[in-house]
């Protein structure tokens, strides 16, 4: 909002004073060209983040089919774009402040989160209270703060910054903007508003990396390395082994044991990959019912197999089994699943 929507918001309309003149005065050959050309930008944005929100969902590949095949192979798709860039259009354009103070959960997590040595933006009451006007040699009768509520004016979501720190805060610092203006005019000090946490105004301390802050940094650190291990860690295809529920152990010639398995192959690369399923014990055979053969990019397929293991390296009704999934002669993941067989004496 602030740092896309808002800024060409300004770029065409101007500042805040402007635009309110601009809304409230009559449709002239520039207000009509300006409404126009902005609400078209908006538009053309929120079609651009439709389409991104959209592949997160189907995929990029399945958004490109949408973009190039005919609408009336992909009439859900197609919809869907449009209804996802009518809502990012009416947030952004209409609704806009009213998503941080209402629907996002994210102000009312900030204030459980804040504590005296958390820096927000806020008002100096030390130095700015309490206010007056200026008398007519120029100086004031009373704190730093001429009470012109241009921080109110100016503020999107109509917050007074003067009363604390408030959940509708969006911290778009327009207010400390309008306060230095006005600081500049009447020869004080900027920064009457600014970034501070309460130890700041009331005991002059510099901001200090506390304890509460190291344990939401370590938390944060915490959640990057299992993120990155995540990513790191992910193969292009996965594979998820079960053996048929029901079915008993079957005798097979030459003093062999069978189990019947079922697979799950997914392919999450961006080609098509044959894949093979092996045993990592080169005495146990597999002998495919329904093979895997070709998985096609971003697909999945579903394939049927036996394991056979010799009746002599069978200790036990349960043998755990180690089977790789093979790709171009790589070991793609090894799994790992349970074969039942006779008890050999």
């Amino acid at each position: 909002m602030e740092m896309v929507f808002r800024r060409i918001e300004i770029a065409i309309e101007g500042d805040a004073n402007k635009r309110k003149k601009l809304d409230a005065g009559q449709w002239s050959n520039e207000k009509i060209w300006k409404k126009s050309l902005k609400h078209s930008i908006f538009i053309i944005i929120s079609f651009l983040i439709a389409n991104t929100f959209l592949a997160y969902i189907i995929g990029s590949q399945g958004l490109i089919k949408i973009i190039i095949e005919p609408i009336n192979q992909h009439w859900v798709g197609f919809f869907s774009i449009w209804v996802f860039t009518i809502v990012f259009y009416l947030v952004y354009s209409q609704v806009r402040e009213l998503v941080c103070t209402v629907i996002c959960p994210y102000g009312r997590l900030q204030g459980v989160l804040m504590d005296e040595h958390t820096l927000v933006v806020a008002y100096n009451d030390v130095r700015g209270e309490p206010r007056g006007k200026l008398d007519r040699t120029g100086l004031l009768q009373k704190g730093d703060c001429v009470d012109c509520s241009l921080c109110v004016a100016v503020c999107p979501t109509g917050i007074d910054i003067r009363k604390g720190t408030q959940m509708e805060c969006i911290n778009c610092t327009a207010c400390i903007d309008a306060c230095d203006e006005v600081m500049d005019k009447i020869h004080k000090p900027r920064n009457l508003i600014g970034y501070f946490s309460e130890d700041m105004i009331r005991a002059k301390k510099k901001p200090s990396f506390n304890i509460r802050m190291m344990g939401y940094s370590g938390v944060i650190a915490l959640l990057l390395v299992v993120l990155s291990y995540f990513i790191f860690s992910r193969t292009d295809m996965d594979i998820t082994v079960m053996r048929s529920a029901g079915m008993l152990y079957q005798e097979q010639p030459n003093g062999y044991i069978s189990n019947i398995y079922n697979a799950d192959i997914t392919n999450k690369a961006n080609t098509n990959r044959p894949v093979t399923i092996r045993a990592e014990d080169p005495a146990i055979k597999i002998r495919y019912i329904q093979a895997p053969g070709i998985v096609a990019k971003g697909s999945d397929v579903k394939t049927v197999f036996f394991v056979l293991i010799p009746a002599n390296k069978l200790q036990s009704l349960k043998t755990d089994v180690r089977l790789q999934l093979i790709s171009g002669n790589k070991i793609i993941e090894t799994v790992t699943t349970t074969f039942v067989g006779p008890l050999n004496n």
